[in-house]
């Protein structure tokens, strides 16, 4: 039995979910004020520092993975969702307290996610989606859709994973910066990558390099589109071309996200020397490959991303023709060092 979850929602229920969010949007009003005697009044205060705390977790992250901040994230998700029910507050304040549950509910799911629990992400994402409408926050929302397209992506629902962007994009076509359309641009490239069509992965990859250059320094973004840069623009990119199979197209993207991406990123790293193992092997080069992968156990074992675990050892997999090389043994004997 494997002991990943597999997505619960695909086709036309996933389909469906975007249409009622589409409606929600439209006909969300301002939550409904909280006054009811003997309960806390929730002040703009205590919600700065509940969305610091947020942030904070979305940076740990960056260094950690998913496996060992999940349940953090989770008690902060049920914390503010016990604070909708009980606390008193205003429509407005009611209105950023959801966008703060949505932005919860979608770090639980990213961080199921990256422990390689697909279902529980997913039950978190639509948790995300559905707060989303009511905090009438079509830019939150958009994001929590761009996970949920990475997540149809690498799940093999391709189509549905394009259908996701485009509701994305068509509900922040006039609110989005152009940092967030750059995003949402770059995932749909990713989608036709993984679909083998190269033509539109490469227009894709254009138009989101454009956005990302019009973007200006000093816009005001959302904070948690802070990851989204130069950096992760090549990430995206050589992610494209080598699951298209053209290492000669990832290779540069590789060189340049690990030449721009800080060393904080340590999960995105490993991803990216995976990736590069990849593009190596493409072109039957031994030693390189066996050298990024190893790099990219040392990276990971500092991590709880049970997701890029299981890149590399799929990856090795790949090697198979070569195991009786001994650069490939030390590799092996190496890589059980760091995983178990």
């Amino acid at each position: 039995m494997d002991r990943r979850e597999f997505l619960t929602i695909t086709g036309g229920a996933l389909t469906g979910l975007v249409g009622q969010w589409n409606s929600a949007l439209a006909n969300a009003p301002l939550p409904a004020a909280l006054t009811e005697p003997g309960h806390d009044r929730l002040t703009p205060d205590v919600l700065d520092r509940l969305d610091h705390r947020l942030a904070d977790l979305r940076r740990l992250d960056d260094a950690l993975g998913g496996r060992d901040l999940c349940q953090l994230a989770v008690a902060e998700f049920r914390y503010l969702t016990h604070l909708a029910d009980h606390a008193t507050y205003s429509g407005a304040t009611g209105q950023r307290l959801f966008s703060l549950i949505t932005a919860a509910a979608r770090l639980c799911g990213w961080l199921h996610f990256d422990a390689a629990q697909d279902a529980s992400a997913q039950y978190y994402y639509v948790a995300a989606l559905r707060s989303s409408a009511l905090a009438n926050d079509a830019l939150a929302g958009a994001h929590v859709l761009s996970c949920m397209c990475y997540q149809a992506t690498l799940a093999g629902h391709h189509r549905e994973a394009l259908n996701l962007m485009d509701a994305a994009e068509e509900q922040t076509r006039h609110l989005a910066t152009p940092r967030l359309k750059a995003l949402l641009t770059s995932n749909k490239a990713h989608a036709h990558a993984k679909a083998g069509d190269a033509a539109a992965c490469g227009h894709a990859l254009n138009e989101a390099e454009h956005w990302l250059d019009t973007a200006k320094p000093g816009t005001e973004e959302p904070d948690w589109i802070y990851f989204y840069d130069e950096a992760d623009f090549f990430g995206h990119a050589a992610v494209c071309w080598a699951d298209l199979e053209q290492p000669a197209k990832a290779r540069p993207h590789i060189d340049s996200a690990l030449g721009t991406r800080s060393t904080g990123y340590v999960r995105d790293r490993a991803v990216y020397h995976v990736r590069s193992a990849e593009t190596h092997l493409h072109a039957d080069d031994l030693e390189p490959a066996c050298n990024n992968l190893r790099t990219a156990a040392e990276l990971v074992s500092q991590t709880g991303s049970v997701r890029t675990i299981d890149m590399i050892r799929s990856t090795r997999r790949t090697m198979s023709r070569y195991d009786q090389e001994p650069r490939v043994k030390q590799l092996d004997r190496q890589l059980i060092t760091l995983f178990t």
